[in-house]
């Protein structure tokens, strides 16, 4: 079961590389097909099976409530082409932190943003892992840049 998680999500993270929001490559997976892994996950996770045992409370309440974020985006589409680029994006984001939560990766879960480029109108789809970001802020904070918002 944890290789079906992992291919659906590794689908999922299959469109967050960095491209142009419109030219945003297709996820292979339809939204159904989400709705049905999670669902068995969240089985395996409340009914404490497998490798789920092992993980407390907090971890399993974690997960759930990843998940729920997971199916808050869907909502009822059909189809993720439905969902829209920032869409796509929180759905990409939702799936990485369950995948991360489920996989005890939190450092290596994929952050994406559409982000427009200087001087240009156009919007490109930027990704960075969680540790990349903390590397990032910690370097722009040695130099003394601030980057809070």
């Amino acid at each position: 079961m944890r290789i079906q998680l992992s291919l659906v999500l590794l689908a999922a993270a299959t469109f967050c590389a960095p491209a142009f929001a419109e030219d945003a490559t297709r996820l292979s997976v339809t939204p159904d097909q989400i709705r049905t892994q999670q669902a068995e996950l969240r089985h395996a996770i409340e009914t404490k099976s497998g490798n789920y045992a092992q993980y407390s409370d907090e971890e399993r309440k974690a997960i759930l409530a990843r998940q729920d974020d997971v199916l808050t985006v869907l909502g009822d589409k059909t189809s993720i082409d439905d969902l829209g680029p920032e869409g796509k994006v929180r759905l990409t984001n939702a799936l990485e932190a369950v995948d991360a939560a489920v996989n005890r990766a939190e450092d290596n879960r994929m952050i994406c943003e559409i982000v427009k480029r200087t001087g240009s109108n156009r919007s490109e789809r930027k990704c960075m892992t969680v540790g990349q970001r903390r590397q990032m802020r910690e370097r722009m904070e040695s130099r003394g840049i601030s980057t809070s918002r």
